[in-house]
């Protein structure tokens, strides 16, 4: 993967670690996507667009999960898409019970930011998507 495109990415998990939506911002374009894989497949919600709606999703984020980290391990760039691939822990905010998933991303840059970006509920759906993507 170029070191534009890890720095970015880096970028965007210190922000999200941070729990920072203006720092997150700053990596993507000002037509930004962002689509979790809660809301964007599971309830048939069409993500979130521009800054405000990515600071929409980290308020939205916020309300549910507590200490939130993610650790990102693997970058790949498959076809014109990143793929993004770790862990995530945090607390559910209602219950305090530890909370674990996969960071399963893929992410599609543009000039100097990312443009779009996905998130799946595990590591071998993203990697099948991107995989998708650049057929």
């Amino acid at each position: 993967m170029s070191d534009r495109y890890r720095r970015l990415l880096d970028d965007a998990g210190d922000a999200y670690n941070r729990r920072d939506p203006d720092a997150w911002v700053a990596v993507w374009s000002p037509d930004c996507e962002w689509h979790p894989f809660l809301t964007a497949r599971d309830e048939g919600d069409p993500g979130y667009h521009g800054p405000n709606g990515v600071r929409a999703w980290f308020e939205d984020v916020d309300e549910m999960f507590a200490d939130m980290r993610v650790e990102l391990e693997t970058f790949r760039e498959i076809g014109d898409r990143l793929l993004v691939l770790g862990q995530m822990t945090a607390k559910n905010r209602i219950s305090g019970e530890a909370v674990s998933s996969d960071v399963a991303w893929v992410v599609e840059p543009r000039g100097e930011t990312l443009q779009r970006g996905w998130a799946y509920p595990s590591h071998a759906d993203a990697q099948r998507a991107a995989e998708e993507a650049a057929r």
